[in-house]
């Protein structure tokens, strides 16, 4: 999501209630690994006084961090760093739960997250998963394929009857393998997409799906309002809790660019195509939205390096890019 810049009011809350951003969160998991590795010079642990010292949700996110590590005592630095890192590339089952749950439980550790609780346990559980900026493609046993985009998770649930999949997060592309004993459902908090033919598309965001259909036919249905819609090859529609949008043209060519790595537009608003590059990014961007109003966007840029992009944007807009960390960057007008 992109972040509107804010100043809390004085004396809204207490640190024990407050919440870290994930950014703040992942930048302190770092910051602890490095100072458990022997080879740590006094120049970082400096730096990392200086980190703690310059904002309250440093010091609070890396405390609850301190509390969590004792619990993965026996895990030494390295490996601690490795399970950060395969936590967000998908590699090694034991590493990832060392390293989601040592992120999740400072997430937690705030009695505001109870809401992120879920959704990250489903995500940090699901069957596949992608990191931000991962892309995965995985067979299932009929032989269908699933790509998912980045920061994305499904679960499987096939039987005998119905082959079934739920998107936990993000955006998959569909390839369905002929079975006409059991119907391939893909189903998203808004909507379920049953298909009547081969490919398609199925995006969840905050407040709707977005299913779109690259060959043949889907079956689009609301979960929350019995209404449906038969999305032929080249439309698309926007499912929301208040039932199934009017059908659309796509421009699939567009919609699937994120598959080869790059994302194409055409006369789109800059904070659309911020929004769209933050999904592939680990950390987030900042910026003032109404200060950015009346610059719009025209071109291909590469989502396997979404700095790149940020500084062609840079090069053709009146942009100031400011780099915090690897996890914060700040955007704005200049």
């Amino acid at each position: 999501m992109l972040h509107a810049t804010s100043t809390p009011a004085q004396g809204e809350g207490s640190a024990e209630d407050a919440a870290p951003s994930a950014a703040v969160v992942a930048a302190a998991t770092d910051w602890y690994l490095k100072m458990q590795d022997d080879s740590c010079t006094p120049e970082q642990r400096s730096a990392l006084h200086d980190w703690l010292q310059a904002d309250p949700m440093h010091r609070l996110a890396y405390g609850r961090i301190d509390s969590i590590w004792t619990r993965f005592g026996q895990v030494d630095a390295q490996a601690g760093k490795a399970a950060l890192d395969a936590s967000l590339s998908g590699a090694g089952r034991r590493r990832r739960a060392v390293a989601g749950a040592l992120m999740l439980a400072c997430m937690l550790a705030g009695s505001g997250w109870m809401a992120l609780q879920s959704q990250t346990a489903r995500y940090l559980l699901a069957d596949h998963r992608t990191a931000p900026g991962e892309r995965q493609t995985v067979t299932l046993d009929d032989g269908s394929r699933v790509t998912l985009n980045t920061d994305s998770a499904i679960d499987e649930q096939y039987t005998g009857q119905e082959r079934r999949i739920v998107l936990r997060r993000g955006e998959i592309l569909v390839e369905v393998s002929a079975d006409p004993q059991r119907p391939f459902v893909v189903e998203s908090r808004h909507a379920t997409a049953r298909a009547l033919g081969t490919q398609y598309l199925v995006r969840e965001d905050a407040d709707a799906t977005r299913v779109a259909v690259i060959e043949s036919t889907v079956e689009a249905c609301s979960r929350s309002v019995a209404t449906c819609t038969t999305l032929g090859a080249g439309s698309a529609a926007r499912i929301t809790d208040a039932g199934v949008g009017a059908t659309e043209a796509a421009d699939i060519d567009a919609l699937i660019g994120w598959r080869d790595g790059v994302l194409a537009v055409d006369d789109k608003p800059l904070t659309e195509v911020l929004a769209e590059l933050e999904r592939y990014r680990r950390g987030t961007l900042y910026y003032d939205a109404e200060a950015l109003q009346g610059l719009s966007v025209s071109g291909v840029f590469p989502l396997d390096d979404t700095d790149r992009a940020l500084a062609a944007l840079s090069a053709n807009l009146p942009l100031r890019i400011t780099r915090y960390t690897s996890y914060i960057v700040r955007i704005d007008r200049r």
